[in-house]
């Protein structure tokens, strides 16, 4: 074999953009590529990138076989789909062809490329995998959106899983629709998009669509692909969800594809299948996947940052403190196209040095150097400097998202308020429970709640040791509480002690409002568990919302009652839509700073949950203050 010969690969070339990708990467790889492609299936446009083309009618066995074999092609690949759908309209075989189908006993995809791999083979023509110059075209594992899998959606990729691989034994087909655990559809001969318009129009939204390679598949020249038309028709029925196979799957404009996912509100999940690797079959399909599954565990794959570039009009935004909060901060706006992140600030200069790095961005250690040369600033230092860092920049004309609490006084938030409203401009404060995926889902049956009732619970940490439990945890649901009543307080009732430190560490509330609801709150950083849930209890419903597990559920009477009198309860796990909650808060603070709408959380909202927090906190130290005071001096 001489050097130009094993420089040289051929190309059997179907439709689609695989064979024209196929070619370039071929090329800069420094082969010669001849290439055959098919009349009406083939993009006349790989003529272009190839040294040697021709085009001949599907059918015709002989003369691809001969094209090769006069160019001195002993190495060819295949890429792109034939429609089979066309497969029994036009195909007209020729002698060889005939003669090679008759020897099958079926026509199945993969009989029939592994006997076409054969018969080239047989001439001296070895088959090599498709992705040979285009390895980065394979999914990497993970979930590579923003959007996340809820609880109902893990269940059903577990299963959908299965019950793809079960039916890929059987070389039917990739790809398979479900929702709750009920299989909608199953590809057959007229292909994937058509499969995904079939079971999506079964339900009313929300499908999970699963493509994965076949157990018996051999991956050198059928590689199952996605792109962006498998978005566009799942956006057509509203699926959800798309799962694919990592490291078997070719992922077509691969950012693209992201940003209109993301657009869209579908999930993108890579899954690693977890049988690689073992010989022993298959279990049969599970409901739930196992603790060791990777189906289960996709939350915890860790994930490449993907750096958005910002868009021409982008907000020029910095993260003042990237500490533990801080630099998550940070990487949200990072990913956020409508974001420019400017600059990192930190008064330790080796912190502030390691996020700039990772998201590309100035570091500084004094936040005053960017007044004027910024847009909008994220404040994710400690409680006592918020006051100084949100004045100085509110000051400057700049838009202010700041951590809760919003300042340690009343007075303090009062003035942050007054000076966002004189100068016209953002104030959001980061109560994330808002954004949290559990409670958006619950929120829209939330009508006249008469009794609300919060635990949450954390483990011990060294962090936020500066303010109190209640401003450090309570406040949330404090917040959460006033949004939802809307109704004056009329009286409030608490305790809690100090256990591990100065300030209270544990603590109870009960506050009663006007209109006749109360709200029971309880909040511990000292608990052997952590635990965020709120249940609501209003005529004729009761609701749960668990923040930590982003799991919601309604019970509700129906009417009429039943039989017996007694009334009948249906219940129903909420459908959450689980994305990050801290990138929606940002990305709603700068969507508030575009529109000059008012935020979800605003100042003067933050500053009513401060206001009541302080109340609560200052009624718990007076109850120890008065307790220590009784004790006889040897108690104390």
């Amino acid at each position: 074999m001489n050097q130009d010969t094993a420089r040289r690969i051929g190309l059997i070339a179907g439709g689609g953009q695989f064979p024209l990708l196929f070619a370039e990467g071929a090329r800069q790889a420094g082969y010669s590529v001849v290439a055959v492609g098919f009349d009406g299936e083939t993009d006349l446009r790989v003529a272009d990138h190839v040294d040697r083309f021709h085009l001949i009618k599907l059918g015709q066995l002989n003369k691809l076989i001969q094209a090769f074999k006069k160019a001195g092609v002993t190495r060819a690949a295949m890429a792109g789909a034939i429609n089979k759908t066309k497969l029994y309209a036009r195909i007209r075989p020729d002698w060889r062809a005939f003669k090679l189908l008759g020897k099958l006993h079926n026509k199945k995809d993969d009989f029939l490329l592994r006997a076409l791999a054969q018969e080239l083979e047989s001439e001296g023509i070895l088959i090599e995998p498709s992705t040979l110059f285009l390895p980065t075209l394979l999914a990497p594992e993970g979930i590579l959106t923003r959007r996340r899998l809820n609880a109902k959606e893990k269940r059903d990729v577990a299963f959908g899983w299965d019950m793809a691989k079960a039916v890929g034994h059987l070389d039917i087909g990739q790809c398979l629709v479900v929702k709750d655990q009920a299989v909608l559809a199953v590809e057959g001969i007229d292909g994937t998009d058509a499969t995904i318009l079939r079971g999506g129009r079964l339900c009313r939204e929300g499908a999970v669509v699963v493509k994965v390679s076949k157990p018996i598949q051999d991956l050198r020249f059928d590689v199952p692909a996605v792109g962006l038309q498998t978005i566009e028709t799942m956006k057509e029925v509203k699926a959800r969800v798309l799962v694919i196979e990592a490291g078997k799957t070719l992922l077509f404009d691969r950012e693209r594809v992201i940003r209109e996912a993301d657009r869209a509100g579908i999930t993108v999940v890579a899954v690693r299948d977890p049988q690689e690797g073992s010989k022993e079959k298959p279990e049969k399909a599970r409901v739930e996947p196992p603790p060791s599954s990777r189906l289960g565990e996709m939350r915890a794959v860790a994930q490449p940052i993907a750096l958005a570039p910002p868009l021409p009009d982008a907000l020029r935004v910095a993260v003042i403190g990237v500490g533990y909060l801080g630099k998550f901060h940070a990487e949200k706006v990072a990913r956020l196209p409508e974001a420019d992140l400017v600059a990192v600030v930190d008064t330790n200069p080796q912190q502030a040095q390691s996020i700039a790095e990772r998201f590309q961005c100035r570091a500084l250690e004094d936040y005053r150097e960017l007044l004027g040369k910024v847009d909008a600033v994220s404040i994710a230092t400690p409680t006592p400097s918020h006051f100084d860092i949100a004045r100085d920049f509110l000051e400057a004309g700049v838009h202010v998202l700041v951590e809760k609490p919003v300042t340690r006084s009343l007075e303090e938030a009062q003035e942050l308020v007054r000076l966002a409203d004189e100068r016209g401009l953002i104030f959001q404060v980061g109560h994330l429970e808002r954004f949290n995926p559990a409670f958006r889902a619950v929120e829209p049956h939330v009508t006249n709640p008469l009794f609300l009732e919060a635990h949450r619970l954390a483990l011990f940490n060294e962090r936020s040791l500066e303010v109190d439990v209640i401003l450090d945890l309570m406040i949330h649901d404090i917040d959460i509480a006033l949004h939802l009543v809307q109704s004056p307080i009329a009286g409030i009732s608490a305790s809690g002690v100090p256990v591990l430190t100065s300030l209270p560490d544990i603590a109870n509330v009960r506050i009663e409002f006007q209109n006749g609801a109360v709200a029971n709150l309880t909040a511990s950083r000292i608990s052997l568990k952590n635990l965020r849930r709120l249940r609501l209890f209003q005529e004729n419903r009761y609701l749960v919302c668990d923040y930590a597990n982003r799991r919601a559920f309604s019970f509700r009477t129906e009417e009429p009652p039943d039989d017996s009198g007694y009334p009948e309860i249906s219940t129903e796990e909420l459908d959450v839509v689980d994305y990050d909650a801290l990138e929606q808060e940002i990305a709603a603070f700068l969507q508030a700073v575009r529109s000059r709408s008012r935020p979800v959380v605003d100042g003067r909202q933050a500053m009513m949950a401060l206001k009541v927090a302080l109340d609560i906190s200052q009624q718990i130290n007076d109850r120890i203050r008065k307790a220590w005071e009784s004790m006889p001096p040897r108690g104390r």
